[in-house]
């Protein structure tokens, strides 16, 4: 066998590693199938491949990622394009009246980054003030260039890279950015949706949609028309009745309006409260933070089984609902009957909860149409029958767009993305978090996530968690990119479509998730969410086509035979294999337990010393 002199033909990312390189090689035996050898990296292992992300979006979604990257990534660089102009996402941009958490805001943060809220149901301007707080602290701003819009993204498999067209629009100026990975976090409710309304145009006063709310709008002394009655329209109609001279608002289709929820925990009735100095104070012990934080989400969790057809669960919920409806609405029957649905459970539509909207629809300042108008006109509103009602303003809590079409161009190879998509409300998403034939991009807020589940920051943790863990894999495994296999999505959108047969979501009612229609398949998480938090907790990477680095070696990451962690620097524990002692021993004592140690008084010859031997 001979000798062949070792040459390494590339740079070393750690200069450590020139001690692991050898002056030549032994040239033995052939490879049993005559197969030529394959380079070895002479790079430690754990040597990262150095990657851009560029991400859109600086809102919950864009925040966590910032945390997680910072704390399990290295050697990557991130730009975040925000088209606003600060951090916050919906929150910065709803400031209709009495927007607030609809949840309890013990729950609604952060788990890595709590807060003593000021009120059960904190205010929008609160929850703004927490995320830009957690911004400032973190120093997350150096990452983001605000008022700057992504206009079209392009994949090349050439380039293996994303090539985003990025408007800055304070000047106006187009520029192109490029990123291996390309993450859009533009959340589930980032765009306002203007649902087509007869007249609109015509109409001479005032159109507000609650995403665009103006500081300087006021409803005051104002005759009114309120459309819609999902999570904003009935936040708005409680906060304004008492402004208003006049309110009309009335019901597109039938809807269930439920009891303010948490009611163990929350004042009489339901109703909000403010924390106390006392309930502040007990709040600073970590432990009763997190006991009372898990308290108040374990009853939203075990109910959640009402979605459920048919199931014990679903008619509990459905009954207590339904009286209080009866209750609240005792006075005015014609109204109940207008509102009340019959054709579908509770869970067809997002839950809305009531906290006084039943109260301000029975208003004697509120009329309710029996039946959708017509058309607005240039004064006011056209009803069903014919009368007309004059307006100031018109309230248009129409949602926002959840069609799941890509918000401007996206192009891989070329080619868009969206030719091959049957159902533009239900497109070949892999677990909420990926588009099928998208290589190296994640949307969590694109399809089949887990959004009437609750929580938009436990699932937006779960997803970046998860983000961050493919992007770890792609830099120490060498991998240029992974896109989800056709098979798998395939198999994860038949699963969800067949799953949620069984809910109340497939239900005859008329949601958002639903494209606003009644008979569109709707595209959300197939169970509950700890099933989907548990799922993401470990990314079946099985699931993905990867191409690697070196296409003809995909174990090139295992490097010269040594590790990064390990062996670049001599100061390292060389034996972490084997644990930690649960406190420092001072090494005078491991002295003495050297076979010279003065306490030593036998010393034993070899094998015949030691008894019990032949």
């Amino acid at each position: 066998m001979g000798l062949e002199e070792y040459v390494n033909s590339s740079p070393l990312a750690h200069p450590a590693a020139a001690d692991f390189i050898p002056r030549y090689l032994h040239q033995g035996l052939p490879d049993p199938s005559g197969r030529p050898d394959v380079r070895i990296r002479d790079d430690f292992y754990g040597t990262r491949r150095k990657l851009r992300v560029g991400v859109l979006g600086a809102g919950i979604s864009g925040l966590n990622f910032l945390h997680y990257a910072e704390e399990h990534l290295k050697d990557v660089e991130i730009v975040v394009y925000e088209r606003n102009e600060d951090v916050g996402g919906v929150w910065l941009t709803s400031k209709y009246p009495g927007c607030r958490c609809d949840i309890p805001s013990i729950v609604y943060q952060f788990s890595w980054r709590t807060n003593i809220w000021s009120e059960m149901y904190a205010p929008a301007a609160e929850n703004l003030a927490y995320l830009q707080t957690v911004a400032k602290e973190n120093d997350f701003y150096k990452y983001i260039k605000f008022r700057h819009e992504i206009s079209k993204a392009s994949w090349s498999d050439e380039e293996s890279m994303w090539a985003l067209s990025v408007t800055d629009l304070a000047s106006g100026a187009t520029f192109e950015d490029k990123a291996h990975v390309f993450l859009e976090f533009n959340g589930p409710v980032s765009n306002p949706r203007l649902t087509p309304i007869a007249g609109i145009n015509e109409f001479k006063g005032e159109v507000v949609h609650p995403a665009q709310w103006s500081e300087r709008a006021t409803v005051d002394n104002k005759r009114v028309a309120l459309i819609g009655y999902g999570c904003s329209g009935v936040q708005i109609g409680p906060n304004i009745v008492d402004r208003v001279a006049k309110l009309y608002t009335w019901f597109r289709n039938k809807t269930y309006i439920l009891p303010p929820p948490n009611q163990a925990f929350s004042a009489k009735g339901g109703a909000n409260f403010k924390y106390s100095d006392e309930q502040k104070a007990l709040l600073s012990d970590p432990d009763v933070y997190l006991t009372y934080r898990k308290a108040v989400d374990d009853g939203f969790y075990r109910r959640y089984s009402y979605i459920i057809n048919g199931s014990e669960m679903s008619k509990v919920v459905k009954d207590n609902t339904v009286k209080y409806m009866r209750e609240k609405l005792a006075h005015k029957p014609d109204l109940l009957e207008t509102i009340l649905p019959e054709g579908f459970d509770i869970g067809c539509r997002r839950q809305t909860f009531a906290y006084g909207y039943m109260e301000a629809i029975s208003d004697p300042k509120t009329t309710v149409f029996s039946k959708p108008p017509q058309r607005l006109t240039e004064k006011g509103i056209l009803d069903a029958d014919g009368v007309e009602h004059e307006l100031d303003m018109v309230i248009a809590a129409t949602g926002y767009d959840q069609s799941h079409l890509p918000r401007f161009p996206k192009l891989v190879n070329g080619k868009s993305v969206t030719d091959s998509w049957s159902n533009p409300m239900s497109p070949p998403s892999y677990m909420a978090l990926c588009l099928k034939g998208m290589p190296n991009y994640f949307n969590p807020s694109s399809a089949y996530g887990p959004l009437p589940q609750g929580n938009y920051y436990q699932s937006s943790e779960a997803f970046t968690a998860y983000i961050v863990k493919a992007i770890n894999k792609m830099q120490t495994d060498r991998i240029l990119s992974i896109t989800p296999k056709d098979k798998a999505v395939d198999h994860f959108v038949r699963h969800a479509n067949a799953f949620l047969k069984r809910t109340a979501v497939t239900g005859p009612c008329v949601a958002w998730y639903k494209g606003n229609e009644n008979t569109a398949s709707p595209a959300i998480w197939p169970g509950a969410r700890a099933q989907f938090l548990r799922i993401l907790e470990t990314p079946r990477f099985e699931d993905f086509d990867i191409v690697y680095e070196d296409e003809e070696h995909m174990f090139a990451y295992f490097g010269n035979g040594w590790t990064l962690e390990d062996d670049a620097e001599a100061d390292t524990d060389k034996t972490w294999y084997m644990g930690k002692p649960g406190r420092d021993v001072d090494a005078s004592v491991i002295e003495k337990l050297k076979g010279t140690d003065g306490s030593v008084k036998h010393i034993v010859q070899g094998m015949s010393g030691m008894s019990g031997l032949p």
